[in-house]
C-alpha cells in the first residue's frame, strides 16, 4: 500500500514539476524530461512490470495535454520503462553509472520517437539540426537532474522496503 501511495504521489508531483515549474527554468528553451528519469529509475529499481506501468501513467497524463495521437506518449514511456526493467538484476543501486547511461538512452529513444512522429511526418528532414539543437541539450539537462532525482527515488524505495519488511512473515 505504501508503494502505491508513493507511486501516485510521485506521478502527480513530477507531473506538476514538469508542467508547472520547469517551463520557467528552461535553458535555451530546453526543459529536462522528468518523466523519463522517473520511468527509467522505477524500471531499474523495481523491474519491467512496474517500470512499464509508471511509464504508461506518465504517458497518459502527457497524452491528455499534448498528444497529436492519443496513446503515443503512453506507448513510448511504457516501452522505455519496460526496457529499463531488463537491467534490474545486473545493477547496484549505489552505482550511478548504469542508471545515468540508461536514463540517457531512454531520453534519446523518447526524443527520436518524438522526432519521427512530429517532425518527419511533416516533411522536416534535418535530423542533425534537431539532434544538435534539441535532443543533445535535453539529454544533458536531463542527466544533470537525474543524478539528484535518481538518488531521491532510490532512497525512498529503500525506506519503503525497510518498512514493508517489518510486517512480513517468512
Amino acid at each position: 500500500m505504501r508503494r502505491l501511495i508513493f507511486y501516485v504521489a510521485m506521478i502527480f508531483m513530477v507531473y506538476f514539476l514538469q508542467i508547472g515549474v520547469f517551463p520557467h527554468l528552461t535553458l535555451g528553451g530546453i526543459v529536462p524530461n522528468l518523466f523519463v528519469i522517473c520511468t527509467v529509475s522505477i524500471g531499474m529499481i523495481r523491474g519491467k512490470k512496474e517500470g512499464c506501468l509508471i511509464g504508461f501513467f506518465f504517458g497518459i497524463l502527457m497524452d491528455a495535454l499534448f498528444a497529436l495521437y492519443f496513446g503515443f506518449y503512453a506507448l513510448i514511456l511504457s516501452v522505455i520503462g519496460y526496457m529499463a526493467g531488463y537491467v534490474q538484476q545486473i545493477f547496484y543501486e549505489e552505482d550511478m553509472t548504469l542508471p545515468i547511461v540508461m536514463i540517457g538512452v531512454g531520453d534519446l529513444i523518447y526524443s527520436a520517437a518524438i522526432y519521427l512522429a512530429s517532425f518527419l511526418t511533416r516533411g522536416r528532414m534535418d535530423f542533425f539540426f534537431y539532434f544538435r539543437k534539441i535532443i543533445l541539450p535535453e539529454i544533458i539537462y536531463t542527466l544533470i537532474l537525474a543524478v539528484f532525482l535518481y538518488r531521491i527515488i532510490s532512497w525512498i524505495n529503500k525506506k519503503i522496503e525497510i518498512k514493508g519488511s517489518e510486517n512480513r512473515i517468512d
